[in-house]
């Protein structure tokens, strides 16, 4: 069975890149929940051991991984819609097709395994062990309708990481006539205005329309010129810090969440358009370890909560809760490497049985409504691509 991504020449270095980043951004968002949604004991430290233990915590920002992954998403939808000269019927709806197929099937066995770490987690874990949000999430009734909305990708209570998909699923919706409006460089700037005037509303950050802009901004990234200052190496190695330690700096400020997103939002454009348009090749994200967990990242990444949550469960049964929370630093290693352990094996699982054939399934089908549409004329081979899908 052929891969999810069809690549040929100097496309596939780069595709392999993006695929790994997409890993590595899972990765932070999975140790960053094993650091964030338990309520650890708080041991004393001095000030160089409490700016050591900032440090090192603040670089597993999963809030800043989740943005990269929308503006890459916008960069790789764009480039699948790239190729045709023209946004037909038949170009949406094949675009639709392919979503639905790479969304909706693995995100129908995460809300199963969703509700079995629900079950375990009530059983075996006093209150107040879990911050705010994941206990109200594990309180919430699970009903009928409660399932028949989290099927629909509506509800996203069972599995927190869910919230992301339903903006993924928002934004794929709108998506086509979105890149129809960025492509045209009259309505460019226009566009891009009206996005961040509407990912500056204040309304609640889970509605997303804060990421209207990461959307935009990755669409952007494959209709630019491929020429870059001299200094964007430097620039994307900023952008890197910004990502990885935006919310360190602005954490004594109180800012609305949807500042450092959208600070976020430009670092990442950065960062991706560095990678897009300057061919630089990184050996670490052309390994083949890093490029499979890219892969897998998916998988990883809607299913590592409830795993987590299982593991975690396991071992304050087995060890004693207050065991656990009383040595943050061991057991934040330790749930988050098993944690890392068992979701990439059930992700390559549920990758091979039930991912990439069903993937391939709606790419013939979206395929076949393409047979009588003529791609664009002039394009580039790297726009040219018939890509990856994008999915945190």
């Amino acid at each position: 069975m052929s891969s999810v991504t069809e690549t040929s020449g100097t496309e596939r270095n780069y595709l392999h890149q993006l695929t790994s980043l997409r890993g590595v951004a899972c990765l932070v968002v999975l140790f960053g929940h094993a650091i964030q949604v338990f309520r650890y004991s708080n041991p004393q430290r001095n000030a160089p051991q409490a700016a050591v233990h900032d440090i090192v915590t603040y670089a597993f920002n999963a809030e800043a991984a989740v943005v990269l992954f929308f503006v890459l998403s916008g960069c790789v939808l764009s480039l699948s819609l790239r190729k045709y000269a023209h946004m037909t019927g038949r170009v949406i709806g094949s675009f639709y097709i392919k979503r639905v197929f790479r969304i909706y099937p693995l995100l129908w066995f995460s809300i199963g395994l969703a509700i079995i770490s629900m079950v375990i987690a009530r059983g075996w874990v006093a209150d107040g062990v879990f911050v705010g949000w994941l206990a109200r999430n594990l309180q919430t009734p699970i009903s009928i309708r409660n399932t028949i909305m989290s099927v629909a990708g509506v509800f996203t209570r069972y599995n927190g990481p869910m919230w992301s998909l339903r903006v993924e699923l928002m934004y794929s919706v709108a998506f086509p006539f979105l890149f129809w409006l960025v492509r045209a460089p009259r309505f460019r700037l226009a566009t891009l205005c009206v996005l961040a005037a509407i990912a500056l509303l204040p309304v609640p950050h889970e509605v997303g329309t804060v990421f209207a802009l990461s959307f935009g901004v990755g669409a952007l990234i494959p209709l630019l010129p491929a020429t870059l200052p001299p200094r964007h190496g430097l620039y994307a190695l900023i952008a890197l810090a910004v990502l990885l330690y935006d919310r360190y700096a602005l954490a004594g400020l109180n800012l609305p969440e949807r500042i450092p997103d959208m600070i976020e939002t430009a670092a990442a454009f950065v960062l991706i358009r560095d990678l897009y348009a300057s061919g630089r090749q990184y050996r670490v994200l052309l390994s083949r370890p890093v490029i499979a967990i890219g892969e897998l990242s998916y998988g990883i990444y809607l299913l590592h909560l409830p795993i987590m949550l299982i593991v975690f469960s396991v071992g304050g049964h087995v060890l004693g809760t207050s065991a656990l929370l009383s040595h943050p630093s061991l057991t934040q290693a330790g749930v988050g490497i098993v944690t890392v352990v068992l979701t990439t094996a059930l992700a390559a699982m549920t990758y091979n049985v039930l991912e990439l054939p069903l993937h391939n399934l709606g790419r013939r089908l979206g395929n076949a409504m393409l047979v009588t549409v003529s791609p664009a004329r002039t394009i580039s081979p790297r726009q040219g691509a018939d890509t990856h899908v994008s999915r945190i």
